[in-house]
């Protein structure tokens, strides 16, 4: 396995061009970043704007949440909709590796596979109204089946179940959202190209082996550095590895072999102030970003109030190839106000004149945000 060993500010300015924000909407396009990226996870909480809209704005040329809307449901649609492992965007190219995953999960009854005996009156009702009626949200209809427990522990309707199974097995697809809701219909209406996969022979699927190999090396490329498991080995073996040591750290990080060459060389400073999404693939790895950016960071949307200890949904700020800070912000659509309730600088950073880049920073995610003030709490 081959060794190169680069300095932080090597590994920084690596991960930084390898997830597109070297330069500010620098892709032309939101079909350029999911396939830049491997995929965009998506979000459903509208804090300032929903996850997969603030991983885009930063990398998409003009990019405003309709693109994506075009990207995944419009005519040309080139992104689809799937658990990787947590739902995400991926390139229509991809969908014939899940292809396996979803005709099995109709084989066995469970909870997320194949449907048990009393729901399958209901799969049927709800087929036969999306064969009447076109795109339905299970939150509109099919409330006469009753309600049950989502996995969230919240209540749902069981036709939602029913629905998110079938979907799952590829026999539904997403037509459209709103406001990030889905309406599902037959899958060879929403995407009539995906749905004949599901009518190909095994033979002319990729095989198992193949699709593990695509899909880790998927996975594992859109980490960039990464710790590669036991079973990444296995699947994909030594030579697709090379061992990054980082100055500074005992502990070797590691790229995928195709990626090698991008990473001697590296380093210096890239301009500019962006603020990231709390799942943006740069800091989705916490270890990675406490080891190479010296920066402690936690998405604390999901932690007790009493426990935060920087906010709700907290956006780090990196700037000129560091991460520097943390602005916690939410839109007020009653007064049309983005609200940053606080700014948390790290030691040793120039406060005054990042101030003045942040919120010119701010004054842009305004404008992307449609409101009309901005107020920067003291």
């Amino acid at each position: 396995m081959q060794t190169i060993r680069i300095t932080k500010d090597a590994a920084r300015a690596f991960l930084i061009r390898a997830f597109a924000l070297d330069s500010w909407q620098s892709l032309p396009d939101t079909e350029s970043a999911i396939k830049a990226l491997e995929f965009v996870q998506e979000d459903s909480i509208p804090i300032c704007g929903r996850m997969h809209e603030l991983i885009l704005w930063p990398r998409v040329k003009d990019y405003a949440p309709e693109k994506l809307t075009e990207t995944l449901y419009g005519t040309s649609a080139s992104a689809f909709e799937i658990h990787f492992p947590n739902l995400a965007a991926l390139p229509r190219a991809d969908y014939p590796y899940f292809v396996h995953r979803k005709k099995a999960r109709q084989t066995e009854p469970g909870r997320w596979q194949g449907l048990f005996p009393e729901e399958e009156p209901v799969a049927a009702a709800f087929l036969e109204a999306l064969d009447t009626h076109g795109p339905l949200s299970t939150r509109r209809h099919g409330n006469e089946f009753g309600h049950m427990r989502s996995g969230w522990g919240t209540q749902a309707t069981v036709v939602s179940q029913v629905a998110e199974k079938l979907w799952l097995q590829g026999v539904l697809g997403i037509a459209h959202r709103k406001n990030f809701e889905r309406y599902f219909d037959r899958l060879e209406r929403v995407a009539p190209e995906l749905a004949a996969w599901h009518q190909k022979d095994a033979s002319e699927l990729p095989d198992p082996t193949e699709t593990a190999r695509y899909l880790a090396r998927k996975r594992l490329k859109a980490k960039a550095l990464f710790r590669p498991g036991r079973d990444d080995k296995a699947t994909l073996g030594e030579s697709a590895f090379c061992k990054v040591e980082i100055e500074g750290l005992t502990k070797p990080w590691y790229c995928l072999t195709e990626d090698a060459s991008l990473l001697p060389g590296l380093g210096g400073e890239i301009e500019g102030l962006r603020l990231l999404a709390p799942l943006d693939p740069l800091v989705y790895d916490r270890q990675r970003t406490r080891e190479i950016f010296d920066f402690d960071y936690t998405w604390e949307v999901y932690v007790p109030a009493a426990k935060r200890k920087w906010g709700y949904y907290v956006l780090p700020i990196l700037h000129n190839g560091k991460l520097v800070g943390r602005v916690d912000p939410k839109r007020d659509t009653k007064t049309d106000t983005l609200q940053v309730l606080s700014v948390l600088w790290e030691p040793g950073v120039d406060v005054e004149s990042l101030s003045k880049l942040l919120e010119r920073q701010l004054e842009e995610f305004s404008g992307f945000l449609g409101v009309s003030q901005l107020h920067i709490c003291k």
